[in-house]
């Protein structure tokens, strides 16, 4: 099972082409086999997607993140091995311009930036490990500020609304790891515990995969990779760290087979998680494809998730992203290069499927932005 996207690299050449069309927002498709990052414009009333741009890099591009004003991308470029950390400039248009690149002795499997765009955190699977890189006038630079050994499969690293505490979910060791950070300084500090346990590995679904925290209430949520799942954390904002408190499946009662969890996206208003769920078994057997997505309505005063239902998507679904209006989801498949368009039903968190729309091949990461100023 592939578990990270090999991780990056510089770009020795950008290609862009433009359409001129109008667009609220913008999403972004990290398509790894074609070496490239395609832009899409997001039609604000009906969700409908419009290609404008695409990127052509030297290398395979995967993991995203962006600024905290939106007006830059870093993306993780593998290039025959050697990783960088390209910084790209989104124009008006929301086309991009690469502006430099950062070497990193790693491969990254998840980015963050700070709340004041000064450095960026990455996580490292295979390494298990977590690096804090320099941003200077807005470009990644080379410069390590901080580096933490955890354990092997770190495989998300994430901060609190504030931007001091930083979790670092960990898949075979069920754990997530957690950190004070120093947004001045760059460094990362155990907190006390320095982890926590995921759900019991007696569950059906436990191991820790990917973070996000409610934008609302003192709560967090976990996909768990192994079976598929979501765990909801209780957050305490004075210490930074987490108490561990429901875990629901994520599979449909019908689900057979290798199954695995991946992406966990929240609507901004915190009324709804989504958890992505790929199909291992059937992937290798060319059998009718199971891969979903599941819908999980979150109590507004405690955060307590509850089922909502289960979506078909595309054959792995490894990133989806929910645009900023929370009206519309687009989730991603890497076996069949495709992006499902879905709109969400404001009231029950339901996903309808409206669209279907060819990527460019292995489409690694999807990133939902407003549209540059």
């Amino acid at each position: 099972m592939l578990k990270q996207f090999g991780t990056m690299a510089l770009l020795a050449c950008a290609v862009t082409f433009a359409v001129s069309v109008q667009a609220d927002q913008l999403l972004y498709v990290a398509a790894m086999r074609d070496h490239a990052i395609l832009a899409y414009g997001v039609n604000p009333k009906t969700g409908v997607l419009t290609l404008k741009c695409k990127t052509v890099l030297s290398g395979q591009p995967g993991v995203m993140t962006t600024s905290p004003d939106g007006s830059l991308i870093y993306a993780g470029v593998d290039e025959d091995g050697q990783s960088s950390m390209v910084t790209l400039k989104r124009s008006g248009d929301g086309c991009l311009k690469v502006l430099g690149k950062a070497k990193f002795n790693g491969s990254a499997c998840y980015l963050s930036t700070d709340n004041n765009g000064k450095f960026l955190l990455l996580a490292d699977y295979g390494a298990g490990e977590v690096t804090v890189m320099r941003i200077v006038d807005g470009l990644c630079t080379d410069e390590v500020v901080d580096h933490k050994k955890t354990e092997r499969t770190a495989h998300c690293i994430a901060l609190d609304p504030t931007g001091t505490f930083a979790f670092v979910p960990h898949v075979t060791p069920n754990k997530v790891y957690q950190f004070h950070f120093d947004n001045k300084q760059g460094t990362l500090t155990p907190n006390d515990p320095p982890f926590v346990d995921g759900p019991e590995k007696g569950h059906k679904y436990n191991d820790p995969r990917h973070y996000v925290h409610h934008p609302k209430l003192d709560m967090a949520y976990t996909s768990s990779e192994f079976g598929g799942g979501i765990t909801a954390w209780k957050f305490d904002p004075q210490t930074g760290t987490l108490e561990r408190g429901t875990t629901l499946s994520s599979l449909s009662p019908d689900a057979s087979g290798e199954m695995y969890a991946a992406d966990i996206q929240m609507t901004p208003n915190g009324r709804f998680a989504y958890v992505s769920n790929r199909d291992q078994t059937n992937s290798r057997t060319g059998e009718q494809k199971q891969d979903t997505l599941t819908g999980f309505a979150l109590d507004p005063k405690t955060g307590e998730p509850s089922l909502v239902g289960y979506f078909p998507t595309p054959n792995q679904p490894r990133s989806f992203c929910i645009d900023r209006s929370g009206r519309f989801l687009y989730s991603a498949g890497t076996d069949t290069s495709t992006l499902f368009a879905y709109r969400i039903d404001p009231k029950r968190g339901s996903l309808k499927k409206f669209a279907t729309y060819e990527t460019g091949t292995l489409p690694a990461w999807v990133l939902c932005l407003e549209s540059p100023n």
